[in-house]
């Protein structure tokens, strides 16, 4: 365990990376939006899924992703996650059309989903001491707080001098350094720390459902209009599988929203309050 800041500062470095993708991607791509529709010839709707695309599988897979972490290991998921963004990332370099950069950001937001729910666990597993644990989640936040407010200027700067493609290839950088950061700080994985229970895998469908159709739901409104059967099914089938999954995860022996790696988990009372994270990102209002 590290008894400083300074001590994990490499490991910190890895992590507070990773948070600055999460919040730094959908601002920074907002910017150039306008451009990609030129060139790209989208239209308002491909350009709402260019970056909705990317929100909904992150948020849809979050929960999935969490569990997966628990049992297969946090850190190995999280490295996993980073090789994919990077590789995604790259793949914006080929793009000639709406409906492969739509492809693109989907793929980033499952990286997302596999980054970022056992980012706060990794960050908690450095530290015994509770004020430590706090001054590195504050840390962490900070940074990807400043990236979120300073990303759509320095978007601006780079569409000044360079293709609109440099926005998400910034994210290559940022990988390595992830991926160099928690290779080097933060120990593999203790088999013994791992859930040996099994996914309960209608519990993580239902929930994946879920999010998904809440967020696909108000795109099809805006698309298609209210007089369409389309939202309306969406919309109805979200809250059909809300109220299935909370009769799941109420009657389930092994539930896929209590694993430690899922923010359901941080609001239960073993954590302490002051503990909480309580993130700005729309993606981490559900918790």
């Amino acid at each position: 365990m590290k008894t400083s800041l300074r001590s994990a500062w490499v490991a910190l470095a890895g992590l507070s990376a990773v948070f600055l993708f999460e919040m730094i991607d959908n601002s920074i791509l907002n910017v150039a939006l306008p451009t990609i529709g030129r060139e790209l010839h989208a239209s308002t709707v491909g350009l709402q899924w260019v970056t909705g695309a990317y929100s909904v599988v992150f948020g849809g897979l979050m929960l999935v992703f969490g569990a997966v972490a628990d049992r297969a290991g946090r850190r190995r998921v999280m490295l996993a996650g980073l090789t994919l963004l990077g590789a995604a990332s790259l793949a914006t370099a080929l793009v000639t059309t709406a409906e492969q950069l739509i492809a693109v950001r989907a793929v980033m937001g499952v990286a997302a989903a596999m980054t970022t729910p056992g980012s706060i666990a990794l960050a908690f597993r450095l530290f015994d001491d509770d004020q430590l644990r706090v001054r590195a989640m504050t840390l962490i936040s900070t940074v990807g707080l400043v990236g979120l407010a300073v990303g759509p200027t320095a978007g601006g700067f780079v569409l000044a001098v360079a293709p609109w493609q440099a926005l998400l290839l910034v994210n290559v950088p940022i990988a390595a350094l992830a991926i160099a950061g928690i290779r080097a700080g933060i120990d593999p994985d203790d088999p013994a720390g791992l859930h040996r229970d099994p996914i309960d895998v209608p519990g993580a469908v239902l929930g994946t459902a879920t999010i998904v159709l809440a967020l696909v739901a108000p795109t099809l409104f805006v698309d298609r209009g209210s007089h369409s059967w389309a939202p309306w099914t969406a919309a109805v089938a979200a809250v059909v599988a809300a109220v299935l999954f909370v009769v799941r995860e109420r009657t389930a022996r092994h539930r896929c929203s209590t694993s430690d790696s899922s923010p359901a988990r941080w609001s239960r009372p073993a954590w302490p309050t002051r503990l909480r994270p309580a993130w700005p990102s729309p993606e981490w209002a559900t918790w």
